[in-house]
């Protein structure tokens, strides 16, 4: 187990892959911001098989602790593990290309619905770390929030969240974009 302290860097850019590293606690960034991943992501990945080095920094944004994992070690069980973050970064993607703060909103709560196969679910991402992640102010995703709870859309409990009416959360997902 490998711990890392709030703002240790965990890779520099170019450096040589060999290992991903299976994040147990906390969360890391890249360089740039545009890459977030919590507990149970791997980072490198999405890497180690087609590009040997790190494409930018990476950086531990609170405590991290996790495990380094050879590339040898890596096998056929990882590649669903794989599948699973290409669809999330598909998601992320599809998301980012949305103006309009509450169809982005009510989408990505409209993907965790579909993902988790739930109306209930829990939120592992604090409010800033989701507003970086959709590329939103925190002032954007809070009001984005509770406009959808003003319309009986969702219901919020701290990290936990209750979609109240699905057809209205996918209405307001799939609106045409501003």
């Amino acid at each position: 187990m490998r711990t890392y302290l709030r703002n240790e860097i965990i890779i520099t850019k170019n450096a040589y892959i060999n290992q991903i590293f299976k994040i147990i606690k906390g969360h890391i960034q890249n360089k740039k911001g545009t890459e977030l991943y919590g507990p149970n992501s791997y980072l490198f990945l999405d890497q180690i098989f087609y590009h040997s080095f790190t494409l930018d920094e990476y950086y531990a944004l609170d405590f991290v602790s996790g495990e380094w994992i050879d590339k040898e070690d890596i096998d056929i069980s990882y590649f669903s593990i794989l599948s699973k973050m290409y669809q999330e970064k598909k998601n992320q993607a599809e998301l980012l290309l949305i103006q309009s703060s509450i169809t982005k909103i009510a989408r990505y709560f409209y993907f965790e619905y579909i993902n988790n196969k739930t109306e209930s679910f829990y939120v592992t991402l604090s409010i800033s770390e989701l507003a970086i992640y959709l590329r939103l102010s925190k002032l954007e995703l809070s009001e984005g929030i509770k406009f959808l709870e003003s319309k009986m859309i969702l219901a919020k409990h701290n990290k936990l969240f209750n979609i109240l009416n699905v057809k209205q959360l996918e209405t307001y997902a799939y609106m045409p974009d501003d």
